[in-house]
């Protein structure tokens, strides 16, 4: 098995790959592969050998590291508010394309071993999603909950839509006790979030200190007590 795999649990992986990871979850006739990654890896090829089932995809939101081998899989989910980005920006021309189905908050995605639902969580995206698993009290958070570099520059973000859903999480934090993020530090615990929220109040009032980004992006880097948002006041 590669390196890249490592087994969480009885019917759940993690595939990791350079600076962004995949989460597999397997039921009793399909599997669910939340996000398909920067296409570095034969993901299509590794997720076979982890389960003989049907897997479809679901999106935790549409940016390119999270989307690129959509097209080796029949069936992705996503919100609506996604789709006109992921048509446009995140779908590779001449190849297949696979069929595009909503989710909305509150569907429960219903894999026998795991009941998840979908929880919206805007800011990052407009149509970021997080999944909810309230039996085995974990998350699924996507890009909006993790200690590396939240980014908060170019088309779709907004700072207090991500401050209003960091609020909402908060007041759920009791429903959950491990978060699985798409990068840096994982797993985390609900204790990261109050940090996430004084931190984009911070930014949000200009009190962090503008500094450099680590690579040359359009985008100032204020670093608060938990992670860093990459932001240039929304543009």
């Amino acid at each position: 098995m590669p390196e890249t795999v490592i087994k969480v649990a009885e019917h759940f992986w993690r595939i990791e790959e350079s600076g962004v990871r995949m989460f597999l979850f397997e039921g009793k006739e399909r599997a669910m592969l939340v996000d398909t990654g920067f296409g570095t890896l034969p993901l299509k090829e590794i997720v076979s050998g982890l389960t003989p089932l049907p897997v479809f995809v679901v999106n935790t939101h549409t940016d390119g590291d999270h989307t690129a081998c959509n097209n080796d899989f029949d069936t992705l989910y996503m919100h609506p508010s996604e789709m006109d980005y992921y048509v446009w920006h995140g779908r590779k021309a001449g190849e297949r394309e696979p069929k595009l189905m909503p989710l909305w908050e509150g569907d429960v995605i219903d894999l026998d071993y795991w009941k998840f639902e979908v929880l919206l969580t805007p800011g990052h995206t407009p149509g970021s999603i997080m999944l909810l698993e309230r039996e085995k009290r974990m998350l699924v958070s996507g890009d909006t909950i993790q200690n590396g570099e939240i980014y908060m520059f170019g088309q779709g973000r907004n700072l207090p839509a991500l401050m209003v859903t960091l609020e909402k999480l908060d007041r759920m934090k009791d429903d959950f006790d491990v978060i699985w993020p798409s990068h840096s530090d994982c797993p985390l615990t609900p204790d990261i979030i109050p940090g996430l929220i004084r931190g984009a109040q911070a930014l949000a009032a200009g009190e962090l200190t503008a500094q450099a980004p680590d690579r040359d992006m359009p985008c100032q880097k204020y670093r608060c007590d938990v992670a860093a948002f990459l932001y240039n006041d929304g543009k």
